[in-house]
C-alpha cells in the first residue's frame, strides 16, 4: 500500500511502516536540516521540503494512507501552550483539510499527552468531531513505548482513523513484552567511549560506531531539578529532542537528592558523569545502526533522534492497521462472492459521486460516468469488473438518483477524450460507464454516506431504505446484517 509521510522528521515512524510492507512514496517536512538523513536513509522515498500550511493538495500523492501528524508544541507545557492561537496548532486544522481533500484509506500519527487532557482537551474534541464530519472513524489511546519493546518510558496520543465506507473494525495492538526491556540490553554492548565536541565544532565520521558522538557536558542548574539517572536494569528515561534535556548514561553516579526539583552531583565523582551520545539515544529509541544521522551538526542530530517516533513501535502500529485492512479486503471478497450467487434484488450496483450540478449536466449529457483507472486510491479497472453494474446511484450531498447502466463492458478513456466532451479532469486513464437512459429510475429511498467521494461496488439492497417497495415487492423485514450500510 501507498502511503504518504506528513512531518517526517528523520523518518522513524516511516521506518516502522515501511518494516511492515508500506511503501513510502513521498514525505514532507519544513526543517531543511533533517533532509540528509531522510534521503540517505530512505532512498525510494521522494522528500519535499516546504511549510505544511503551503502545499495543495494537488501535489499530494494519491496514496492508501497518511502517516505523521502535526507537532505537539502548541498543547505542550514546555512551550507557551498557545493552542489554536500559535501557528502550530494551526496545523492541525491544516492537516484535516489535507485529509478531507485527498481521502485516503486511512492515517495514523502521535501526538503529545497534553492535546487530550488539560486546558485543551476541548480542542481535541473539536478535531475529533471534525474529522469524523469528513467521513472517518477515529479512534485515540496513550500508548507507552516501553509495553512495546522500546526501552524507555515514553508516552504519546496515538491517533488512527479509517474512511467510514471502508467498515473497518480496528483496535489498538495490545502490549507486546510482559517486562520493560532495560538498558543493559540497548546500549551495553557499546563499550568504545564516545567522541567529544565542544559546541558548533562541525563533526567527524566515526569509523568504528556511527554517530557515538557527545557534546562536552553543560549541566545548568535546570538540569539538577530532577534524577536524570537511571540504573543498567531499568529502562531509558524520555529520549527529548534537546541535548540540555538528555538522561544520564548509566554508568555515571548516583545523583544525590536534597529537596523537592533540587538534586546534586556527588562532588567527589563530578568528571564521571555524561550524558548519552547520539547513536546510545537512535538505540534506545530502535533504530538500527544502519540508519546513519547525517551532517555536522550533533544538536541537529539529537533533535531529529528525540523528535522520532521509535520504529519498533511505528511497526506495531503498522502490523495493525494492515491487519485491520487485510480484514475488511478478506471480508469483501467473501462479500463479492455471495452477491454473485443473490437473485435479482441484489443487482450490483456503482456508487459514484458528483462534484457540483455542471458536473452532473454533463454526466447525464453524455452518458458517461467516469472513474480513474490507474494507481490513484480508489481507482477501479476492468479486472474489477467481473460482475457488470446494473445501476449507478449518483450522489452529492443531499441529492442523489439512480440511473440504470448499459449491459456492456465499461470502456477505458483517456483524459483527451474527456476534455474533449466538457470534462475537467486531472488523471491519464479513466474507466467510463455508460448510461442507458439520461432518466433517473426510481428504485428506492438512497441510503448513501454523503462524504464518501471514492467510487465503489455494492449491491443494490445495501443502498435502498428498508420497508421500502420495489420491483413489485416488499422488504419490510430486512434483517440487520443486511440491511447495514457497508458505506
Amino acid at each position: 500500500m501507498r502511503i504518504v509521510s506528513f512531518f517526517s522528521g528523520c523518518g522513524g515512524l516511516d521506518l516502522g511502516f515501511r518494516q511492515a510492507g508500506f511503501d513510502i512514496v513521498w514525505a514532507n517536512d519544513s526543517d531543511s536540516t533533517i533532509c540528509d538523513t531522510y534521503t540517505h536513509n530512505h532512498p525510494e522515498t521522494k522528500l519535499l521540503i516546504a511549510d505544511f500550511m503551503d502545499i495543495d493538495p494537488q501535489l499530494v500523492p494519491d496514496c492508501d494512507g497518511f502517516i505523521g501528524g502535526p507537532p505537539c508544541r502548541s498543547w505542550n507545557s514546555k512551550w507557551k501552550m498557545e493552542g489554536l492561537e500559535n501557528e502550530h496548532g494551526q496545523l492541525f486544522l491544516k492537516y484535516i483539510d489535507m485529509v478531507v481533500a485527498k481521502q485516503p484509506k486511512f492515517f495514523a500519527f502521535e501526538n503529545g499527552i497534553e492535546l487530550s487532557q488539560s486546558i485543551f482537551k476541548y480542542v481535541f474534541i473539536i478535531f475529533l468531531d471534525k474529522l469524523d464530519k469528513a467521513g472517518y472513524v477515529v479512534k485515540w489511546k496513550l500508548l507507552d513505548a516501553v509495553d512495546y519493546q522500546v526501552p524507555q518510558n515514553r508516552k504519546n496520543l496515538f491517533i488512527v482513523g479509517f474512511r467510514k465506507n471502508l467498515d473497518v473494525t480496528y483496535e489498538f495492538p495490545a502490549p507486546t513484552c510482559s517486562k520493560p526491556i532495560p538498558l543493559l540490553h540497548a546500549i551495553g554492548d557499546i563499550i568504545g567511549h564516545p567522541t567529544y565536541y565542544k559546541k558548533g565544532e562541525p563533526l567527524l565520521p566515526n569509523p568504528i560506531l556511527p554517530n557515538h558522538d557527545l557534546l562536552i557536558p553543560n549541566f545548568t542548574r535546570y538540569y539538577l531539578k530532577g534524577n536524570r539517572r537511571r540504573n543498567w536494569k531499568r529502562p531509558s528515561l524520555t529520549i527529548p529532542a534537546s541535548e540540555q534535556c538528555l538522561p544520564l548514561h548509566p554508568s555515571s553516579p548516583e545523583m544525590i537528592f536534597i529537596a523537592y526539583s533540587k538534586w546534586e552531583f556527588q562532588t567527589e565523582k563530578e568528571n564521571k558523569y555524561r550524558k548519552l551520545s547520539v547513536r546510545e539515544c537512535a538505540r534506545i529509541q530502535t533504530f538500527p545502526d544502519s540508519f546513519i544521522f547525517q551532517g555536522s551538526d550533533i544538536d541537529a542530530q539529537y533533535k531529529m533522534t528525540g523528535n522520532a517516533v521509535p520504529p519498533r513501535l511505528g511497526f506495531i502500529l503498522a502490523k495493525s492497521i494492515k491487519e485491520a485492512l487485510a480484514d475488511i479486503h478478506t471480508e469483501e471478497a467473501a462479500n463479492n462472492q455471495t452477491a454473485q450467487q443473490t437473485d435479482s434484488l441484489d443487482n450490483t450496483i456503482l456508487v459514484g459521486y458528483y462534484k457540483n450540478k455542471t458536473h452532473k449536466n454533463l454526466i447525464v449529457k453524455n452518458g458517461i460516468y467516469y472513474v480513474r483507472s490507474d494507481e490513484r486510491a480508489g481507482s477501479i479497472h476492468k479486472e474489477d469488473c467481473v460482475v457488470r453494474p446494473k445501476y449507478l446511484l449518483l450522489h452529492h450531498k443531499e441529492d442523489a438518483a439512480f440511473y440504470e447502466l448499459e449491459d456492456k463492458e465499461p470502456t477505458l478513456a483517456d483524459a483527451s477524450f474527456l476534455k474533449s466532451i466538457g470534462f475537467t479532469v486531472t488523471g491519464k486513464t479513466y474507466l467510463c460507464f455508460h448510461l442507458k437512459h439520461s432518466n433517473n429510475v426510481l428504485l428506492g429511498t438512497p441510503k448513501y454516506n454523503p462524504n464518501n467521494f471514492a467510487p465503489y461496488f455494492t449491491n443494490l439492497i445495501s443502498v435502498i431504505q428498508p420497508s421500502i417497495r420495489t420491483n413489485k415487492k416488499t422488504y419490510s423485514h430486512i434483517s440487520d446484517e443486511c440491511t447495514k450500510d457497508k458505506q
